[in-house]
């Protein structure tokens, strides 16, 4: 037999490695392939916590516009002893079978156990803000004597008071299923002065 120059071996072993030049082109394309669908796959995530987002930001706004209005509601009840006919549908957002019965809430009752959704429901306070339906419910919690005006040495003026008021709003967006739900307790002077927002 006769012995292989170095060129034939050279040649032969060329031959011999071609498949590894092929598996190696083709993992790099496998490879490439998989971060270009992971790419897309975060892009496609990126996208819909971005739209999550948003619902819920819109969703809080619209229950946060509701707090607002309740705030309306209890001061203008507190200043005319009623709920003012401006405030009641179909003009504003007050039910107008609710009225009466708010306006004595506000003023008289104490933790009426009413809600404003659910099984039961009747809202105190009912709008709709961009695609949300916004139900509101305003509960007095409590009165208190302001500090410092307890009526001492006979004055005929009678100490001034403060309320506290719970409003809880729920905003819900029908095509969606999206809910967002604020609660805020405010405390309000009688004697005129603004309702002021407390923590829980």
């Amino acid at each position: 037999m006769k012995p292989l120059n170095r060129l034939e071996g050279l040649g032969r072993r060329a031959l011999d490695e071609q498949g590894v030049s092929f598996m190696t082109v083709m993992i790099i394309t496998l490879m490439a392939g998989a971060l270009g669908v992971a790419a897309l796959t975060m892009t496609g995530l990126e996208n819909s916590t971005a739209g999550a987002m948003r619902m819920v930001e819109e969703g809080t706004d619209a229950a946060e516009s509701c707090v607002g209005m309740g705030v309306k509601v209890i001061q203008q009840t507190i200043e005319t002893g009623a709920v003012p006919p401006t405030l009641v549908a179909p003009a504003g957002p007050v039910p107008a079978a609710n009225s009466v019965f708010l306006g004595n809430e506000i003023n008289y009752l104490a933790n009426n156990p009413d809600v404003a959704w659910g099984g039961g429901a009747a809202p105190n306070i009912t709008m709709n803000v961009n695609n949300y339906v916004v139900n509101g419910d305003i509960d007095k919690q409590f009165v208190k004597i302001r500090a410092g005006s307890q009526n001492t040495g006979g004055s005929s003026q009678a100490p001034a008071t403060e309320h506290y008021y719970r409003i809880d709003c729920q905003a819900v967006n029908a095509a969606t299923g999206a809910t967002s739900r604020v609660i805020a307790v405010y405390q309000c002077l009688v004697s005129g002065d603004t309702c002021q927002s407390r923590f829980l």
